[in-house]
């Protein structure tokens, strides 16, 4: 990511690439055997954070002023192609520079990218869902009901994101209601990913209005899993949650 003049979304992929394996501990990729699950075939090259966060600003920097979302979205088809994990977050990273611009049809490419397993582990699926379908749904509200139908896709990874592009709209209060009704809807749902997904919007949901969330949770009973529920009061006061579980227990019971 040297060149004097602005390169192509292709000539930015092949730069990034040798910046990324310049930076790796490790080389050629290797599974991660931590933070995912062991069925999970996430590869890595031990790029730290900070590290990959300042490759992104400087390529940023190369295209700052000459690049739209239209050669960032081209920059991140290409790099969500490979294996390794850091080359597909470098990518998303750099695409949220462009969120003053997502235009309706990102979400539709967002899809794509899920439903192709281009984002095929959770982290993935949050920084896409909380960085760039979040922005795109606060600037086209209208989008966010067709996450209903992200709800009921066979895709995991689909159906994660349509939980987690939410939550941070439910934080400041907004779109609660299709929250609940997405939450619901993935109540039966037995992948421990939606489960944890679903009690981090629902805590969400209730930072702005707890007392909903509250009777939300009483109302559903035992209908909603342990997993979630864990998540979703873990902001209570312990003598709320105290009560809320014994309540959801005696109504299992009964």
């Amino acid at each position: 990511m040297t060149r004097t003049s602005t390169p192509n979304p292709r000539q930015l992929a092949v730069d990034a690439r040798k910046q990324l394996k310049a930076a790796a501990k490790q080389w050629p990729p290797k599974r991660a055997t931590t933070f995912f699950k062991p069925d999970e075939e996430v590869y890595c090259v031990g790029i730290t954070t900070p590290k990959l966060r300042q490759l992104e600003r400087h390529a940023y920097g190369v295209v700052r002023g000459a690049w739209t979302y239209r050669e960032a979205a081209q920059f991140a088809d290409l790099l969500l192609r490979e294996r390794y994990v850091e080359a597909r977050s470098l990518s998303l990273m750099l695409l949220t520079r462009f969120q003053a611009e997502f235009p309706p049809e990102l979400l539709d490419r967002a899809h794509t990218w899920l439903s192709a397993n281009r984002c095929d582990n959770w982290a993935l699926t949050d920084l896409l869902g909380t960085k760039v379908l979040a922005p795109l749904l606060q600037r086209s509200p209208a989008l966010a009901e067709r996450l209903k139908e992200w709800a009921a896709a066979r895709n995991l990874w689909v159906r994660r994101a349509a939980l987690v592009a939410l939550v941070p709209l439910a934080r400041r209060g907004q779109h609660l209601a299709l929250a609940y009704s997405i939450a619901t809807r993935l109540q039966r749902d037995k992948n421990d990913l939606i489960q944890k997904a679903a009690g981090w919007l629902l805590r969400e949901c209730g930072e702005t209005n707890p007392r909903r969330l509250a009777t939300y949770l009483l109302a559903h009973g035992p209908q909603v899993p342990r997993t979630t529920l864990r998540y979703a009061t873990e902001r209570f006061p312990k003598a709320q949650r105290d009560e809320i579980l014994e309540r959801m227990r005696t109504a299992g019971a009964a």
